[in-house]
């Protein structure tokens, strides 16, 4: 008789109960006295005010100016945020970005030589920067207006070569995307068009792009000065107009140049929504038993590569990678697939860029039932930027700030170029904070490694842990097997945009499998639970290789539990996650693994507070154990999620505050069975808009997952259900279905 298996404990969110957050002083000393302060924002004052002088009058659009406030890294928190300095002094927040400093002083003895911090741009005018700098003069230390000065490092108005990107400034022609900060009204447009008449550029009117309060506009010009350009106040960022990624070779070899048999059945779960945003699907294509096809807005003439691409990418969906023509699996669910990338895909100067981010917006925000899931193969070409979101990432973040639609995207596949450069680094919109990054490995052994190809992170802080994980895309000796029409029969191929496809195959495959019980988010949140990182470094596989059999992710074994919390964390309050144990206290070694992920709404305009929420999680071993001091609801904390879980300081500087502004934080930790009684995790959401403390917050959806291990107790599993049997549930899955064992 064949052993029952154990599968992952569900409504672990019904053993949650609401908890008082305890905050503690906040009082620290200032980096500057009040008079020092003073006189150091005075003198930078006066220095902006020389600046503006000597700039173009058209420069200023009805004198109005976009400065830049560097704050004290001491000073980041949201609690410091200088509210009542800028209302003051009538600045308006329109953006901000992360920028390392080396402060004039700090305050406190130890301390390091620098630091990541916050840089606020603010909307002011050339005459009241002139005015504050003689009021300043007058202020006294009796107001916490006044006294946020201290909290101040910097004030400058950002220069036109600052706002370049890329290594062009001066003397180059073609296509450039102007990117104008928050706050740019139709006059601040219009002025901005007759400045650039003078500059003999054009803008592309025709293309420009409004949103989250962002302008985007596209221009063109011949030996131009970019650094010229940016000296108009509202810029901020100018670049030459990225194009669409180019694709690897579309097929290294032909596998099997035979008929193959694909499965007579149709799908397992009929319910379950799919959509691929890729380069279309071949007539006569032996997948269009399972696949809906759909038109991009305006989309161009196809192409065989990209058809080709596009079919490859769907058979990685539906079938994973073929490693065999005799045993190819059901697909999990049927999905649509939407052409949007054309013969203009990749050219230079083109405006694809725009027009094909256009068209898979326009498909998401028109589709009359939302998808569970999508896959994006393609993205801009472009390494990401650690002070600039681009508008793929946060057009993309801002619609699956949700739990209920997880979005797959390929890092790219230039891991091969210039590390000096940066240019291997993972491309947008992988970069996203609500999508789950997927880089490829170079084999589905225990033997493995990231494929040369692949992308490495990190990613943008917040969202630093990127790629999220790694699967098996295919190498040129161990390809990715995928139908091909072309071959009639079995193409092998290699990239990203192959193994992003197949991690989220073993996504639709969870789903299918247990249905509602599981959100998208819980399942992310699943996927890199269970990622295996072994001895590779973060920044080239995330949190490891995913698994990639649905029935494997899902189950447990007798010596450990894994338990799933879903549900929506309180306003100012500390949501208590018991960990359940059985009644017996356990012997021995137990390994506690937990991970915690969040689909925050993002704030483009602010690149230093992109995600407008954050975790806090404190770890209780024993709650039994409580300092004399404390209330009984306050037991003894122990470390357990940290920056350096994240990425290793030394790899990367990190503002003092930065993992709690993480989406997804994991970690383990070893503990002696003995010295867990009543454990917990007590999570608490942070909440922020435009860098201030958010009052209007809503309670957060989040998907918690916890594990323990004890080598020691043979039965925990059955020992954690028994003694839980009225409150947990396992999810076992709806249909046994046939998965093959693949082997690269």
């Amino acid at each position: 008789m064949e052993k029952k298996k154990n599968f992952l404990l569900g409504k672990g969110e019904a053993l949650t109960r609401v908890v008082t957050k305890k905050n503690g002083p906040s009082d620290k000393n200032p980096a500057y006295s009040f008079s020092s302060a003073k006189e150091r924002i005075t003198n930078k004052l006066r220095n902006a005010c020389t600046y503006l002088d000597n700039l173009e009058s058209t420069a200023l659009p009805d004198d109005k100016v976009i400065a830049s406030i560097v704050i004290h890294p001491r000073f980041i928190s949201k609690t410091d945020f200088p509210k009542e300095l800028l209302n003051e002094v009538g600045f308006i927040t329109v953006g901000g970005t992360s920028k390392y400093v080396k402060p004039e002083q700090w305050g406190i003895e130890k301390h390091p030589d620098g630091a990541v911090t916050d840089t606020l741009f603010v909307s002011t005018t050339r005459k009241a920067l002139r005015g504050l700098a003689e009021k300043i003069n007058g202020w006294q230390p009796d107001s916490d207006a006044h006294l946020q000065l201290q909290a101040i490092e910097d004030l400058t108005i950002p220069t036109g070569e600052s706002k370049v990107k890329g290594p062009e400034s001066n003397n180059t022609s073609g296509l450039f995307e102007v990117v104008l900060h928050s706050g740019a009204n139709p006059s601040v447009l219009n002025s901005f068009y007759n400045f650039l008449d003078h500059l003999n550029v054009e803008p592309i009117k025709q293309k420009v792009r409004f949103s989250s309060g962002i302008t985007f506009v596209p221009v063109r010009g011949t030996n131009i000065s970019l650094e010229q350009v940016g000296t108009f106040t509202y810029v901020r960022a100018v670049r030459r107009m990225p194009t669409l990624r180019t694709f690897k070779p579309s097929a290294i070899r032909t596998l099997y140049s035979e008929n193959i048999a694909l499965p007579d059945e149709l799908v397992l779960d009929n319910e379950v929504r799919v959509a691929i945003f890729d380069g279309g699907i071949p007539q006569g294509s032996p997948l269009l038993k399972w696949v809906n096809c759909y038109e991009g807005d305006g989309v161009g003439n196809a192409t065989a590569p990209l058809l080709h691409h596009g079919e490859s990418v769907t058979s990685a969906i539906l079938f994973g990678h073929i490693s065999s023509t005799d045993n190819i699996p059901m697909p999990y669910s049927k999905v649509d697939h939407i052409r949007v990338i054309d013969d203009a895909t990749g050219l230079d100067g083109d405006f694809e860029f725009y027009d094909v981010l256009d068209r898979i917006l326009n498909h998401l925000d028109g589709v009359e039932k939302p998808y569970h899931f999508v896959n994006f193969s393609l993205g801009p070409d472009m390494s990401v930027e650690d002070d600039e979101i681009n508008r793929w990432t946060f057009e993309l973040d801002l619609r699956f700030a949700k739990k209920d639609i997880l979005a797959a995207v390929a890092v790219g596949n230039t891991g091969e170029l210039d590390s000096e450069l940066k240019l291997n680094r993972i491309q947008p919109p992988a970069d996203g904070v609500n999508v789950l990054s997927v880089g490829a490995c170079d084999s589905l052994d225990s033997a493995w490694s990231r494929a040369s190809y692949s992308s490495i992170g990190p990613g943008r802080t917040p969202g630093i842990a990127k790629p999220d994980g790694v699967s098996f895309g295919g190498t040129t000796q161990q390809p990715f097997g995928v139908v091909s029409s072309y071959a009639n029969g079995i193409s092998g191929v290699e990239g990203t945009s192959f193994s992003t496809p197949f991690a989220l195959r073993t996504c639709i495959g969870a789903r299918a499998l247990i249905g509602e019980d599981i959100s998208p988010l819980g399942i992310r949140a699943l996927l890199i639970h269970h990622s295996d990182s072994g001895d590779h470094k973060s920044q080239e596989v995330g949190w490891g290789r995913f698994i990639s059999d649905p029935e494997v992710l899902l189950a447990c074994e007798d010596d450990e539990v894994t338990i799933l919390y879903e549900g929506l964390l309180p306003l100012s309050k500390y949501l208590r996650a018991p960990i359940p144990l059985p009644e017996s206290v356990l012997t021995g070694n137990v390994q506690v693994k937990a991970t915690l992920a969040i689909a925050p709404e993002v704030d483009p305009a602010f690149a230093h507070a992109y995600t407008r929420a954050g975790l806090e999680v404190v770890f209780r071993p024993d709650t039994t154990k409580v300092a004399e001091d404390k209330s009984e609801d306050y037991s003894n904390t122990d470390t357990f999620f940290s920056t350096g879980k994240i990425y290793n300081k030394s790899e990367l500087q990190l503002r003092q505050d930065g993992h709690k502004w993480e989406p997804c934080l994991k970690a383990s930790k070893t503990k002696r069975g003995s010295s867990l009684v009543k454990p917990c995790f007590d999570l608490y959401y942070h909440n922020r808009d435009e860098g201030r403390a958010d009052k209007e917050a809503r309670p957060m959806p989040y998907a918690l997952l916890v594990t323990l291990k004890a080598p020691r107790v043979k039965n925990l599993y059955s020992l954690v259900l028994q003694a839980y049997a009225e409150i947990l549930l396992p999810l076992e899955p709806r249909t046994q279905v046939r998965i093959p064992i693949t082997t690269a």
